[in-house]
């Protein structure tokens, strides 16, 4: 492992601009938890085969300013908005409850998007088969709504849609809903499928993500994720707060196939998220944060704490747990090393070795290893052995190659490296590397790795602040996979409605898409090592322009990825497209090439300048909500 992690680190360090979209980027950090799935998503680094290279990328010169004015609808509507009390001026109360987006798009619809008003009523604004922008259809009415408006400690309702037929609603002082709203085209009343106070009494909470799914007996399932802050019960921890997320899980039961809780998961974090979203299909949970969330309560079967403790990316002040087993390699062979119990001889011990899967133990006692390998193997070179009760077995790669981990799964092992291998390693790396250090880079210009004056606020590197983003599985209850994307998180956005949510990370000067996929499960049950996130598109120079909006609130982008948007906290809202088209051509006097499209800045100005709630982008439109009144902007595509 310490070869592998010193051969990611390295490449780490160099980069590109103009960042293509299908490359790889390496997000890497030593495992911070042994046994795990960890990734790099650098360009140079070793997922590169493993991601689809989508199309040839060209790089833009420069966003032109439009002072073109687009044709903007209004449409009056009193937006709730309900602010944070005195006691929760909290980090998580004002990272997760202060600045929620007040407009929800219905993923399904193109140009539909939902709005609460003040009488807690669901207002749907769409566009019209002629172009125009339907004044607002109310759809749903918040059932006694009057009396929980006055719940102390409520947080803003929310909304998300599970798929074409059903939403979840939170309304902020303690209830869910599971709602039918039929077809949603059809702008039909909606009904409730499910009310009640699913968490502790006075505990508010949003609903995050919606999704919904088949399972395996054929049975509907819908999942969701709630998010609620909570002060720990320890005496020692008063004054700290938890960020706690709630997987829910209904279904239908009974023979009028009510809907009702079928499971309930919790996931606990010292501090609050960056990013949330639910795996489609009911595996995992995707987290983004500055640390780790970790499961610690499931209603179906028992969670198991991991060796450290919850909240802990190391193990500070404790003694390291022993592995259960040892293993090395070469690119040819495997070794393992298993310590057997007192008085235990060879005809005690069975060794199964398959092509994929391995199964090793004491006879009618208990059972050492077993799941399935990396990789395949050559059964017939297996061999194994018992000298003064230790284990050793050892047999060769079908392929060589290095491999990550043993077995898939597995964390209570750990790989071993000989003096002669590392040396190896470093023999080969020596060349990157330099035994001077270069502090002040501007006094030696013959040796000068980068120019220290082009470095701005938002290129500073916190390793506190440092965001992982980690794959938790809903089975296993442990951190399947594992990538370090640094502080580079732009935004969220739904691209695919059967997907996650996207997320959006600055490379360079550039945002890049990245599209959470679900995992496969390998014969035993164990996640697929696959890579579970692809990129799927690249914002040219986004990264580099939302760093200048230091009065941002919102930040997203169109499902088709031609426009993106940044909306300050009022009146100013920033569109840049991607590839607009130009009247008539221009050819780049340095290349001698004919350019048929330009990237183009526009700048919405709402009139009155009311703060700004919501945002939304669609294809061909921009969303925005403000206190009383949604703007819908329409963006040619020709202009």
């Amino acid at each position: 492992m310490q070869g592998d992690w010193l051969l990611r680190t390295l490449f780490s360090f160099g980069y590109s601009s103009n960042s293509k979209i299908g490359d790889s980027y390496i997000m890497d950090k030593k495992p911070l938890y042994v046994g795990q799935k960890c990734f790099n998503l650098d360009r140079e680094g070793s997922l590169s085969k493993r991601l689809k290279k989508l199309s040839t990328y060209k790089p833009i010169a420069g966003y032109w300013l439009d002072l073109k004015l687009f044709p903007t609808s209004r449409v009056a509507v009193s937006v709730d908005v309900c602010t944070l009390k005195d006691d929760q001026v909290t980090l998580h109360h004002t990272k997760l409850f202060a600045a929620p987006n007040h407009l929800t798009p219905d993923p399904w619809i193109d140009n539909s998007v939902y709005v609460i008003d003040s009488l807690w009523a669901v207002w749907n604004i769409f566009v019209l088969e002629n172009d125009k922008v339907n004044p607002g259809s109310r759809v749903f009415d918040i059932p006694e709504a009057a009396e929980f408006q006055k719940t102390p400690g409520r947080v803003n309702v929310s909304l998300r849609f599970a798929d074409q037929q059903h939403a979840l609603l939170a309304d902020g002082a303690g209830r869910i809903f599971l709602l039918a709203t039929g077809d949603r085209k059809q702008k039909v009343q909606w009904k409730v499928l499910f009310k009640e106070q699913v968490l502790k009494e006075n505990t508010a909470f949003a609903v995050v993500d919606a999704a919904s799914y088949i399972n395996s007996n054929k049975q509907e399932m819908v999942d969701c994720l709630l998010v609620s802050v909570e002060e720990p019960k320890e005496e020692s921890q008063k004054g700290k707060h938890l960020t706690i997320i709630t997987w829910i899980t209904f279904s239908k039961a009974g023979a009028d196939e009510k809907w009702s809780v079928n499971r309930t998961r919790r996931l606990e974090g010292p501090r609050p998220y960056n990013h949330v979203s639910l795996e489609r299909g009911g595996g995992a949970v995707t987290v983004a944060s500055n640390c780790p969330f970790t499961m610690t309560a499931d209603s179906v079967k028992e969670v198991t704490l991991p060796a450290g403790g919850s909240g802990d990316w190391e193990m500070v002040g404790r003694e390291p747990q022993q592995p259960l087993y040892t293993w090395s390699q070469t690119t040819e062979d495997i070794s393992i090393q298993l310590t057997l119990p007192v008085d235990t001889f060879k005809p005690d011990v069975y060794v199964t070795l398959g092509t994929d899967e391995v199964d090793i133990g004491i006879k009618n006692s208990v059972t050492l290893l077993q799941g399935p390998l990396h990789d395949r193997i050559d059964v017939s070179t297996g061999t194994w052995k018992v000298t003064e009760q230790k284990l050793e077995i050892s047999f060769m790669k079908e392929q060589e190659e290095m491999w990550e981990t043993l077995v898939v799964g597995d964390t209570r092992g750990e790989m071993t490296m000989d003096e002669a291998t590392i040396t190896a390693i470093h023999d080969r790396l020596k060349h990157l590397t330099s035994e001077k250090w270069n502090p002040d880079p501007e006094c030696d210009q013959t040796n000068k790795p980068y120019n220290t004056q082009q470095l701005e606020a938002c290129d500073a590197f916190d390793d506190e602040e440092c965001i992982y983003l980690t794959r938790v599985d809903g089975e296993t209850h442990q951190i399947s996979h594992q990538a370090n994307i640094s502080y580079n998180l732009l935004f969220n956005v739904s691209l695919d409605p059967n997907k996650p949510a996207a997320l959006c990370l600055r490379h360079d000067v550039d945002g890049l898409l990245w599209q959470p996929e679900a995992v496969a499960n390998l014969k035993g049950g164990a996640p697929s090592s696959e890579c579970p996130w692809r990129h799927v598109g690249t914002l040219d120079a986004f990264g580099y322009v939302q760093a200048s909006k230091t009065q941002r609130r919102f930040s997203t982008c169109a499902p088709d990825l031609s426009m993106a948007a940044i909306a300050d906290c009022s009146r100013h809202v920033y569109l840049y497209r991607q590839r607009a088209p130009i009247s008539s051509p221009l050819r780049n006097r340095r290349t001698s090439q004919d350019v048929s499209s330009v990237a183009k800045q526009h700048v919405v100005l709402l009139d009155p300048p009311d703060a700004i709630l919501g945002l939304h982008v669609s294809n061909d439109r921009v969303f925005v909500a403000t206190p009383s009144r949604v703007y819908a902007v329409k963006v040619a595509h020709d202009a």
